[in-house]
């Protein structure tokens, strides 16, 4: 009996691994750090469902959903856990409703996400409207309505870009920039990342963040080391540090893992 089971489990998986397409992505993350001479940890779970299965392509694993431009709808939920010197610990979660709705049969993009902050009157609602100048380069435009216990409700506005370069050898390049205009403050939220694909499974990353009201002189700013490899087509391994983050001004680490099926 063991011995059966055990050959049904290996032959799912196998045939996941086969598979061509998927229409599920289930993800999950782990991150630690230190904060104000204390320390957090977070956990995050987050599932995606694709509306028309995914195709892997002969792009990246990471941006077969990017370049088919399929429509989703997720949930995700978010747990973060304190413990500063001289306080009981203490912790805040949220969890998230959104979608994104692109097509092969045309170049428009659109996307929304509500985020609710549990045990508190706060939310965020993220909008996204864009367009795809070429198959693999997608500008859009970025809004963000913010619901403050503290400090009321305002919007933020902004603009990002994201680009998937082929290169001759067989491997890619993906660029990516945002802008953000601050309401509560004079600053503004720049960004900037690159991940270099080695082929389909594998891709390094580098993201710069940082705020400045004139967009040259930073006032806070951090990098980002990120990676990712995709052990079979649909099983994918995860991490990333952070180094003087700029909501924390301390490193941040991260690990996850992503199935899809």
């Amino acid at each position: 009996m063991k011995t059966t089971m055990l050959a049904s489990v290996i032959a799912v998986f196998s045939a996941s691994a086969l598979a061509n397409s998927y229409q599920h992505q289930s993800d999950a993350s782990f991150g630690w750090g230190d904060v104000a001479t204390g320390e957090v940890q977070n956990w995050s779970l987050r599932h995606q469902f694709y509306l028309t299965p995914v195709r892997s392509g002969t792009v990246p694993y990471a941006e077969a959903a990017f370049i088919s431009r399929n429509a989703s709808v997720y949930a995700g939920y978010d747990y973060a856990q304190f413990d500063l010197p001289g306080m009981a610990e203490f912790s805040f979660s949220n969890w998230q409703l959104g979608g994104v709705y692109q097509d092969k049969a045309h170049n428009f993009y659109a996307a929304a996400a509500l985020t609710e902050f549990n045990g508190t009157d706060d939310r965020q609602l993220d909008i996204s409207l864009g367009y795809f100048v070429a198959s693999d380069w997608l500008v859009k435009l970025d809004g963000r309505h913010i619901d403050d216990e503290g400090q009321g409700s305002y919007t933020e506005y902004g603009i990002s870009t994201k680009k998937l370069l082929a290169l001759e050898n067989g491997n890619f390049i993906n660029i990516e920039a945002s802008f953000m205009d601050l309401k509560q403050n004079d600053n503004s939220e720049y960004s900037v990342a690159a991940d270099y694909y080695f082929g389909r499974n594998i891709a390094v990353g580098l993201v710069y963040d940082w705020l400045s009201d004139d967009l040259v002189n930073a006032e806070e700013d951090s990098f980002t080391l990120r990676g990712s490899w995709y052990l079979q087509a649909n099983l994918a391994l995860n991490a990333a540090v952070t180094f003087d983050d700029i909501f924390t001004q301390d490193d941040l680490y991260q690990l996850g893992i992503s199935y899809r099926f």
